[in-house]
């Protein structure tokens, strides 16, 4: 049975992997997902279905169109080779090779699955179009962020998945999220103004210095070169057409203050802030809402309260991955005079707080700095580039904290111990 399940969901894994290309490839153009159909890119003569079997047909057509020939990127069969392995590989790693605790049996906990195996899948997908374009898809990380407290709250994953929080914290998680639909409201009707909305568009390469032309072509006559001197040419003029990336991030150059700019985006989060502090209050100091609070949230609330604690886990996991993101780039903007992080990294960490739970979610924050800590020096010292898509790096660091969730605990736990002492509780508590 096992090797069913495992041959079963590589194959699904390779399915997805397929529809990803599509997402790669058309979201970033604001084409529609769903129409036409798939499609060679070059002659646009509709794919057949058994020329759209996910691995197998690329592999079969030699990577070109049966129609115009036309090479077809490799990248399509790559995409569905690695969303075969996430979604197979978090199968064995979960519940045969058992790289977390308190997992469980596969039929018992496979919403919790799923809900991993569609994070890693958007994270994917969201990575690579960060890669090509310097944009995130937010649809996706909505998706994904969906798909996770649907699951959290319909079929309650254990605390090893996605830990739980206090009353109190559950409480203000429920009132945060009430503020920012509240807040996304006043946008919409016109009372509270999007940041960086009057910002000039700036590309994020600069353009290529053309090549002078030589004196042979002046004269209209021609000259020999030698093989070695074609190649270099050749060199410069590649270089040419992909010059480096110049920067990303929207300054004063692009028409707006910068730091009034992100000063909209506390504005936004105010009344999240305000009904959150609101709840704490009414839940730990008026007694009648304490009482009531903790009769749906406690022991005596049967599976009403297993559900709703799982609810305010997810969206706690949500707000968490989203303001580690949030918060730096508003202090980074404030400190720097420029655009310290984009808004869809909040959206993709916020997603893996949505499915994981906020521990997770802290982890992949520090882990992708880490990751990208390597990366970015390379590319300034060999590109002169001064910025670099911290999306695929958030992936990472995600990816990293899942498998190795149990390790990483174990490694942090002294430092919690530490952080519980400071704030008055001991060892003899609950």
């Amino acid at each position: 049975m096992d090797v069913i399940w495992a041959i079963f969901l590589f194959a699904l894994g390779a399915c997805v992997g397929s529809f990803l290309n599509v997402v790669i490839y058309r979201m970033p153009r604001d084409e529609s997902i769903v129409f036409p159909g798939s499609h060679c890119p070059s002659c646009g003569r509709a794919i057949r279905w058994y020329d759209n079997i996910p691995l197998a047909s690329w592999l079969l057509l030699g990577g070109r169109c049966r129609y115009c020939k036309c090479l077809i990127s490799p990248r399509y069969l790559v995409v569905e080779a690695i969303t075969a392995l996430l979604v197979g590989g978090l199968w064995l790693c979960f519940y045969k090779l058992h790289v977390r605790e308190g997992v469980g049996e596969f039929l018992d906990t496979w919403p919790a699955y799923l809900a991993h195996a569609a994070l890693l899948c958007g994270l994917l997908a969201s990575a690579l179009v960060d890669i090509e374009h310097w944009i995130v898809p937010l649809e996706v990380c909505w998706f994904v962020t969906g798909i996770g407290i649907v699951c959290a709250t319909a079929w309650p994953a254990p605390p090893e998945l996605m830990p739980t929080v206090s009353p109190a914290t559950g409480a203000m998680a429920l009132a945060a999220a009430v503020g920012l639909v509240a807040a996304l409201l006043l946008v919409k009707f016109g009372f509270i103004q999007r940041s960086f909305l009057d910002a000039a568009d700036k590309p994020a390469r600069e353009p290529a210095p053309q090549p002078k032309p030589t004196e042979s072509r002046q004269a209209g006559g021609k000259r020999k070169r030698k093989k070695g001197k074609k190649k270099k040419k050749r060199k410069q003029l590649e270089h040419q057409a992909d010059p480096p990336i110049a920067g990303v991030a929207i300054t004063k150059a692009h028409g707006v203050n910068p730091r009034t700019e992100v000063l909209r985006e506390v504005v936004f989060l105010a009344p999240a802030i305000v009904l959150a502090i609101a709840a704490g209050l009414l839940v730990t100091e008026v007694q009648p809402v304490r009482q009531a609070w903790g009769s749906l949230t406690g022991p005596g609330g049967g599976r009403l309260a297993a559900h709703l604690n799982g609810l305010t886990g997810a969206i706690f996991g949500y707000l968490i991955g989203g303001l580690w993101i949030w918060g730096f780039r508003i202090l980074g903007t404030l400190g720097f005079g420029k655009e310290a992080m984009g808004l869809g990294d909040v959206h993709i960490l916020a997603a893996v707080g949505a499915v994981c739970g906020w521990i997770a979610a802290s982890m992949a924050f520090f882990l992708a700095a880490f990751l990208a800590l390597a990366w970015a020096v390379t590319i300034f010292a060999m590109r002169r580039q001064r910025e670099l898509p911290y999306g695929p790096w958030l992936a990472g660091g995600a990816l990293v904290a899942i498998l190795f969730y149990d390790h990483l605990l174990e490694l942090l736990r002294p430092y919690a111990t530490v952080v519980a002492m400071m704030g008055g509780a001991t060892g003899n508590g609950p």
